[in-house]
């Protein structure tokens, strides 16, 4: 029960940073409810094709990957062995992370089930503010609603917001992940870690 939620969690995530252009991207919480209601219509007009993984591959990385700011998540990811690691390895492990969170996307769009996103409530950002945490339900008939937490970082020299975790029940995605491979990385290096990220990757 526990996995589907989360699932249901991580198919809102990939429906509302779609489609974003950067001239658009000022305030968050308009971004993500302004592009929430189209990017549902387009998951909704190919429901049932997405379970052909090359379908929701590609809702994904046409959608959703352009506005996810991978390399500041998989160096979270990294944490403190990111001075002891080598430019390449950084690239290695970030392309690596990349390629884990399109498949783990495009696995759980074929469990959409028509879940609804009632709108965050917008709020004013300040110039000099980089982090947000937008906060959004999923509505399910028959179902409590469940909060999700977008965390989204601004860009100081492009001005542009990119969401880099989500936090569904309390629970961060990020935060797993960095304690899953952190101390992958610290104990093993991170080859190993990228071994276990393409091994996830090709179940």
């Amino acid at each position: 029960m526990f996995k589907k939620i989360v699932l249901s969690l991580l198919c809102v995530a990939a429906m509302v940073f779609g489609v974003a252009n950067a001239e658009n991207v000022v305030n968050p919480y308009e971004l993500a409810n302004s592009v929430a209601s189209k990017v549902i219509d387009d998951i909704k007009a190919n429901k049932d094709r997405l379970a052909d993984k090359k379908v929701a591959l590609s809702i994904i990385n046409n959608d959703l990957m352009p506005y996810v700011d991978v390399k500041y998540a998989a160096y979270k990811v990294i944490g403190t062995s990111l001075k002891t690691t080598s430019p390449e390895d950084r690239e290695k492990f970030t392309e690596a992370f990349a390629v884990y969170m399109q498949e783990n996307f495009a696995s759980v769009l074929s469990k959409y089930t028509n879940q609804q996103i009632v709108p965050a409530k917008v709020q004013e950002v300040d110039a000099n503010t980089k982090l947000v945490s937008v906060k959004m339900l999923i509505r399910e008939e028959g179902k409590k609603d469940l909060e999700l937490i977008l965390k989204l970082r601004k860009n100081s020299k492009t001005g542009e917001w990119k969401a880099f975790d989500l936090i569904g029940e309390n629970i961060s995605m990020l935060d797993a992940k960095i304690s899953e491979l952190s101390p992958v990385i610290k104990n093993s290096g991170i080859d190993a870690a990228i071994k276990k990220l393409q091994e996830i990757s090709n179940k």
